[in-house]
């Protein structure tokens, strides 16, 4: 009997090479943890924070072809876990307070990943969203293309409206002391 090779761990983290990406990211004074809460939260009631009216009708698109789009099913928040379904989203990494990466579910012409990442930064955090994509074929590479400027700005509003809910949420928390 021969032992099986370790496993690698590095492998849930492949969708970094992929070969198109596009995104935006916020400075705060929010501390990680905060951040983490609402990007945990994403989805269902939450919605994405920003251009929910494209997101909807991408969903609404994705269910016309028997996708899973319309599902709503939001994140735990602080709480959510590899594993998790979010929307049509399937939780790849959730490393508490830095990073959670979301598997695309929607049927699409290749894979994509939308990916969190929450650095600590003097007197705050920068979070940063990044959608990776890797096209199948012509059409893959036609859709990534259409869809690359609405990501731009979606991203970039996005993460500007996380920050503004951790700051929002940490400026409402009661102080002790």
């Amino acid at each position: 009997m021969t032992a099986s090779p370790a496993p690698d761990h590095n492998s849930v983290h492949a969708y970094r090479d992929y070969p198109y990406r596009a995104g935006g990211s916020a400075l705060t004074r929010a501390p990680e943890h905060a951040l983490w809460e609402v990007v945990g939260a994403i989805g269902g009631e939450h919605r994405y924070y920003a251009l929910d009216t494209l997101w909807a009708l991408r969903e609404w698109m994705d269910a016309a072809i028997g996708g899973p789009g319309r599902r709503r099913q939001g994140g735990r928040g602080a709480a959510v876990a590899a594993g998790d379904v979010i929307d049509s989203w399937r939780v790849l990494v959730a490393d508490a307070p830095r990073r959670l990466a979301l598997e695309f579910g929607m049927k699409a012409p290749g894979h994509g990943v939308l990916e969190f990442d929450i650095a600590p930064v003097h007197g705050g955090a920068r979070l940063t969203a990044t959608a990776y994509w890797k096209p199948q074929g012509l059409a893959g590479l036609l859709y990534w293309r259409a869809m690359e400027p609405a990501h731009l700005v979606l991203f970039r509003r996005m993460t500007y409206e996380m920050r503004r809910r951790a700051e929002q949420a940490v400026a409402s928390a009661p102080t002790h002391g």
